[in-house]
């Protein structure tokens, strides 16, 4: 009972940071957001903000009480193409993504942007509908398997897709865990998920520290800053730092293999600079022992 209270209290918090991020109003930094969520309804009929956004969202509220403002938004549209999406934004692209969507830059906010059709996991398998409701299933970690509706629906509501709730079970529980395996960057996966658990100060789950062991295994310091540059244009976490946490994690399985693992964190580690979090969930799971 408890805990299907907590969730709701989560779902509820989620939902009014989403109508906060998409409100007319006069505050000037969300124009530009506001903009181009009336951009992508001329062009789809549904469109929904997906995974990493909506962490950011939630977990802003949570830990520095305050409304997010995520570095990028992730949209997945429906009733539309590729090829209308790119005469729609032609202004605004900067590069097709490397998983069939649009990067697109307007003022300071960078948005990823693609339709439903070209999820990478439904291009690759037929065990999944293109549908907004399956788009949970198709996420490396449990922190991005959530979905909501960037407008409201017939009953002016927006709908939450969270599949199982391993969004919102990993919030709960502070674990960052896999939530679907199958990704053609396993290098990249290590690197996101070290980073991730590191600036949040969340336990990676048993099955992440096996995976993280496993692909981070054989990555070379030179290889974890390139992939850093790649995908986040710079070198966030120094190299040598992220080897020593992968053979924390390939350590610590050694010793307990069913147990969470967490990083130690020097005091000194600068993390990302809009997302410098201390841990404060104390409504929802008390401190860390």
């Amino acid at each position: 009972m408890a805990d299907r209270a907590r969730l709701a209290t989560l779902k509820q918090t989620l939902l009014r940071e989403v109508r906060y991020l998409c409100c007319h109003t006069e505050r000037r930094w969300n124009t530009p957001i506001v903009k181009t969520l009336e951009d992508i309804r001329s062009v789809g009929s549904r469109a929904v903000f997906f995974g990493g956004t909506l962490r950011s969202l939630l977990l802003s509220r949570l830990f520095n009480r305050r409304p997010g403002r995520p570095r990028d938004l992730d949209i997945v549209v429906a009733g539309t193409t590729l090829e209308e999406m790119k005469r729609k934004f032609d202004a605004h692209i900067t590069r097709e993504t490397r998983f069939g969507g649009l990067s697109m830059k307007r003022y300071t906010w960078q948005f990823d942007v693609w339709p439903l059709d070209r999820t990478w996991t439904f291009v690759q398998s037929d065990a999944f509908n293109p549908q907004f409701s399956a788009l949970p299933r198709t996420t490396f970690l449990n922190l991005e398997a959530v979905a909501v509706d960037v407008w409201p629906g017939d009953q002016r509501k927006r709908t939450i897709y969270s599949g199982d709730e391993q969004f919102f079970s990993g919030i709960l529980n502070k674990t960052l865990e896999i939530n679907n395996a199958v990704n053609p960057f396993p290098g990249l996966c290590v690197v996101r998920s070290l980073v991730m658990a590191a600036d949040i100060d969340f336990s990676i789950g048993p099955r992440l520290a096996h995976y993280i062991a496993h692909h981070g295994d054989n990555l070379v310091q030179d290889e974890l800053g390139d992939i850093q540059r790649h995908h986040y244009g710079r070198v966030r976490i120094d190299p040598g730092q992220l080897r020593m946490w992968i053979n924390h994690v390939t350590d610590s399985l050694g010793r307990q293999a069913d147990r969470p693992v967490l990083l130690p964190i020097p005091r000194q580690l600068t993390l990302w600079d809009e997302d410098t979090v201390a841990v404060r969930l104390h409504v929802l799971a008390g401190r860390r022992k």
